[in-house]
Formats: C-alpha cells, sequence, structure tokens
C-alpha cells in the first residue's frame, strides 16, 4: 500500500538538487470539498447507508481500502440503484471515488486512521533510514550515524510500537457477536 512519504524515499532523484532554495509547506495536501451524497442521501435512507457504514467498519483490517470501497459502491448499486432504475425513478450514482472521499474525510474510521498512522511512521523511517541517520565518506567508505537523526529514528520508533500495542489491544479488537450455537433437539 503506498504511503505519503513513498515520494521522499526515492532512492535515485530524477532531478540532482543544487542550491535550490526550499521552503516550509504542509506534509499533506488538503482536498477541496464537495458536496457528497453519502452524506446528503443519510437522512433519507439510513438503513441502506447504515449498513454500508457496518461493512466498512467489519471489513477495515481484513480488506484493503480500495476493496471495501468497490464492495460498497456494488452494494448501493444492486440495493439502491437498480430499484430505483428500475421503477424509473431518478436513482443517483455513488462512486467509488465518492465513497473514499466519504470514508476518509466525513467519517473516521479510528481502526483505519491508526493502521494507516503506523503504516506512514513506518514510511518516515525508511526515510531517515535511507536519508539521514548515516552518511558514508566518499573517499574512505566510513559510515557515520547521526546522533540527532539516531534519536528521531527511535522516537519514530517507539511511537509506532506504542500504535501498534493500541490497535493491538483496544482498536483491532471488535465487539464479538454472541454465537448463537445451535444445539440437538430434545425429543421427550
Amino acid at each position: 500500500m503506498p504511503g505519503i512519504f513513498d515520494q521522499l524515499v526515492d532512492d535515485e532523484p530524477e532531478v540532482e538538487v543544487d542550491d535550490e532554495v526550499e521552503e516550509s509547506c504542509d506534509m499533506i495536501t488538503e482536498e477541496v470539498e464537495h458536496d457528497c451524497p453519502l452524506c446528503q442521501y443519510h437522512q433519507n435512507d439510513a438503513s441502506v447507508i447504515e449498513r454500508m457504514n457496518q461493512m466498512e467498519q467489519s471489513m477495515t483490517g481484513n480488506t484493503s481500502s480500495d476493496e471495501i470501497y468497490k464492495t460498497l459502491a456494488a452494494l448501493y448499486d444492486a440495493q439502491v440503484r437498480q430499484p430505483l432504475l428500475n421503477q424509473a425513478l431518478d436513482a443517483p450514482e455513488i462512486t467509488v471515488e465518492q465513497l473514499r472521499q466519504h470514508y476518509t474525510l466525513h467519517r473516521l474510521n479510528l481502526k483505519d486512521i491508526v493502521s494507516k498512522e503506523i503504516l506512514e511512521i513506518n514510511n518516515m523511517q525508511v526515510h531517515f533510514r535511507k536519508n539521514q541517520v548515516a552518511t558514508v565518506n566518499t573517499k574512505t567508505g566510513r559510515k557515520t550515524i547521526n546522533p540527532k537523526a539516531m534519536g528521531e529514528w527511535i522516537k519514530l520508533s517507539k511511537h509506532k510500537l506504542d500504535l501498534i500495542k493500541y490497535y493491538r489491544t483496544s482498536v483491532g479488537k471488535e465487539k464479538k457477536k454472541d454465537s448463537h450455537s445451535i444445539k440437538p433437539y430434545d425429543f421427550s
């Protein structure tokens, strides 16, 4: 799964950096808000939207986000859109991209957020390992560890491990449903 910092970990930069001027920027580019059909229709048809929300919640952690959004789009199409079209009624289309935006920007899933945060920290560690923790003398081949960068590496590592522990103990455990076992019938 590609991460936000993948572009930072480019082993072979295409552009040679000389004395370019760099300025601070937000590390995440925010998307422009658009009208969200799921937010609009949630009040009108809560049953299907609620079912989609439950499916997204239960599939998170077991299925890739793209597959979840494709499944939800297919559910909406089969359960809502096609029956309305068959009755010659107006039926809005909800795309996979609209579902992605809704479930990443409007309806937060704590399990998904924590798991993506763990992956992003991992990507930052890869960036640090490849670009900042060690330097090599090109003439002698001697490697030197940058203590400040190594300290940042350790902070990231501890934070990642804390998130993993939190994920395993709190977020990752789903509420177990009472399983109704089938009991033998008594023929008395």
